[in-house]
């Protein structure tokens, strides 16, 4: 997989867009937490951010874990 920098600079901004919302639902999340999850629910901008394979199984996961935290917070 061939990413050029700009996209690879492109994926790593829509990331940290990601985690910021995560971090909305799971306040508790540090900044590295969050974009893993981020990274984890969104492989193919992972792959592109980091130039190697993601694990594309997790994205229900993550998911699940944030409508968990939601739920107990009335959200």
């Amino acid at each position: 997989m061939s990413v050029s920098a700009l996209q690879r600079r492109e994926a790593g901004i829509q990331l940290w867009n990601i985690a910021e919302v995560y971090k909305e639902f799971r306040s508790d999340l540090t900044d590295k937490q969050a974009l893993k999850l981020a990274m984890l629910g969104n492989p193919d901008l992972a792959q592109s951010y980091l130039g190697c394979p993601v694990r594309q199984d997790a994205v229900d996961e993550v998911r699940e874990f944030l409508s968990q935290q939601s739920l107990r917070n009335g959200r």
